[in-house]
């Protein structure tokens, strides 16, 4: 099978265009900030030119030490709001050494104390940003500065849940980013080019482990250890963000904005799961926008993301938005026209393109369907696919092989999603919808598994394909056997042993399936460049090589005492759906 998880992207995004205020601005450069331990932090201030006057101040604590910013610095002073643009410690003009994500949490917070303190300030400072500079507000809010008035995370991240690795699988990505983010200056062109397909190929190809990687990129650096050191969701992850007691009981004014395609959604998720642990629903004060977009759209919303084109009402004012709410947060202003209720949700797909509103995200999901997974008569492709059907009757398993040494997964081919297995899975599908159905929320799926071998990969992919035959992506998610108990410490398999495999979804989604669409669903290994590569060995998967290579063969289970199914979350396609000219 190719490639099972949507690729998560830490790179910063063009601010849109927006309407242009009404002030002159004044730009001041190399502005020191001073941190607990002498090290100063480099940062850009935009501000509304003239008299100095006291408003509240904006800023983004980011990585990446380039001019991208430059238009939303402009517009927030054009709207007479301070905007500030701060390199974190040792990237771009800030003095320090830069190590990603574990000093961001202090040293934000003293950035918040020194800008509350300043002459052009009113004393109220928000943060702003996506990506890395969304994952370190959440860390920044954590250790709770007097003066931090509001937090607006956009496709945040949050180490050990989506990067760098996601449910404990890493991806050659990681050190795509390390080389993108070595040093003080940005290495965009380098960040952009093929080389970093063609060295995760090679790699493939040669049966090299996964601790070669940065060698073979040419840039040996200890963070790519340190990282691929803690497989597990350790106590190492867990000390780089705030706790989920901690998040709970966060009570600043939070806007959070994402995407069904965002590579960061699954950790931009886990911080609002965290808010629902103190009372079952976010505080009233906590906004979430959930989009079409992937990572990049979440700051730029366009309407086209690879073959998928959306409807004009997916792209919204994004700086627009972020202005409208600091100005009700920090200001008492009226809160944004577009926040209709606390959650907004983008439905996609034939007679919808429009926006939904819910309290909290889970109340999209108006009930579930649990299918079962029948793979009588094979299942083994997509020409002679198994079925999902509501009752176990009838039902049967089926089994793939795992074989890491073959390859032909390296060189994908232009072919519907589930033509492309080689034995190495099993595709299933639904009978066509009756009528035109809404589908929102996260699928879940439940395998009974038999393995015959300590580690295997398994994915598991859904698209909805309409009567025309197209097959649109809805969520990829993956599962490492030795994690099947817990991320938190390793089990290896019992070969031959029938065990239960609880593998939740990685994205949320919202799609309207015209009458005759059907839902596709594919399990099999994951075995495929994109992927930290898994040998089927007992060794840490890092350190495994073609030397390593076990193949295996893995039964799914189909009988009452070891059902398989998955569960699918159904909206309401009658709910009111709105297309808002003026956003």
């Amino acid at each position: 099978m190719r490639g099972m998880i949507f690729a998560t992207l830490l790179v910063v995004a063009a601010a849109q265009a927006s309407e242009p205020g009404t002030n002159e601005i004044q730009l001041q450069m190399h502005v020191a900030i001073p941190m607990r331990d002498g090290v100063k932090l480099n940062a850009t201030l935009y501000r509304p030119a003239g008299p100095v006057k006291r408003a509240p101040v904006i800023f983004m604590l980011t990585a990446y030490p380039d001019d991208t910013s430059h238009p939303t610095g402009a517009y927030f002073a054009a709207h007479g709001m301070n905007y500030l643009y701060v390199d974190v410690r040792g990237r771009g003009d800030s003095e320090g050494t830069f190590v990603p994500f574990e000093r961001d949490a202090n040293d934000g917070h003293d950035v918040v104390e020194w800008l509350a303190k300043q002459p052009w300030s009113d004393g109220h400072v928000a943060m702003f940003g996506g990506s890395y500079a969304g994952g370190d507000q959440w860390q920044v809010a954590g250790t709770h500065p007097p003066h931090l008035s509001a937090i607006a995370p956009v496709a945040s991240v949050r180490l050990g849940v989506d990067f760098p690795m996601a449910h404990n699988v890493s991806y050659p990505y990681v050190e795509q980013w390390l080389s993108y983010t070595t040093g003080r200056p940005l290495y965009g062109a380098l960040f952009q080019t093929q080389v970093w397909d063609d060295l995760s190929k090679r790699m493939y190809r040669e049966g090299l482990p996964f601790s070669r990687l940065d060698v073979e990129a040419g840039n040996p650096n200890a963070e790519f250890h340190k990282w691929i050191a803690h497989p597990d969701y350790d106590a190492y992850w867990k000390g780089l963000s705030p706790t989920k007691d901690v998040v709970a009981k966060l009570t600043l004014p939070i806007l959070v904005i994402t995407g069904a395609r965002d590579g960061d959604q699954l950790g931009t998720l886990s911080f609002y799961q965290d808010h629902l642990m103190a009372s079952g629903a976010p505080p009233k004060n906590y906004y979430l926008v959930m989009g079409p977009w992937d990572h990049s759209g979440t700051r730029e919303p366009k309407p086209d993301i690879g073959d998928e084109h959306f409807g004009p009402a997916s792209v919204i004012d994004v700086r627009r938005l972020h202005l409208e709410w600091y100005r009700h947060v920090m200001l008492n202003g009226p809160k944004p026209a577009f926040f209709q209720k606390n959650v907004a949700y983008y439905v996609s797909g034939p007679g919808a393109e429009c926006w939904k509103y819910a309290d909290s995200l889970a109340a999209a999901t108006k009930h579930t369907q649990t299918l079962f997974l029948n793979a009588a008569g094979g299942a083994d492709n997509l020409y002679n696919s198994g079925k999902l059907q509501d009752k176990a009757i009838g039902a049967v398993g089926a089994q793939w092989i795992s074989d890491p040494t073959d390859l032909r997964n390296g060189d994908p081919q232009n072919v519907p999603p589930g033509d492309d297995i080689h034995g190495d899975g099993l595709v299933f599908h639904t009978a066509p919808f009756a009528q035109d159905t809404e589908i929102d929320g996260k699928m879940a799926l439940k395998l009974a598994l038999a393995i015959d071998g300590p580690d295997a990969d398994i994915g598991a992919s859904l698209f909805l394909v309409t009567p025309d035959g197209k097959a649109h992506a809805l969520d990829q998610t993956i599962i490492r056997a030795r994690y099947r108990h817990s991320l938190e410490k390793a089990e290896l398999v019992k070969p031959g042993v029938v065990d239960t495999y609880n593998i939740p979804g990685t994205q949320w989604f919202a799609v309207r399936a015209p009458k005759g669409s059907r839902l596709r669903l594919i399990i099999g290994s994951v075995n495929d460049p994109g992927s930290q590569k898994n040998w089927n060995s007992a060794k840490p998967v890092s350190d495994q090589s073609r030397a390593d290579a076990h193949k295996e063969t893995i039964r799914l289970v189909q009988d009452a005492a070891h059902p398989s199914t998955v569960t699918i979350p159904y909206g309401d396609v009658k709910e009111a759906c709105k297309v808002s000219a003026s956003w």
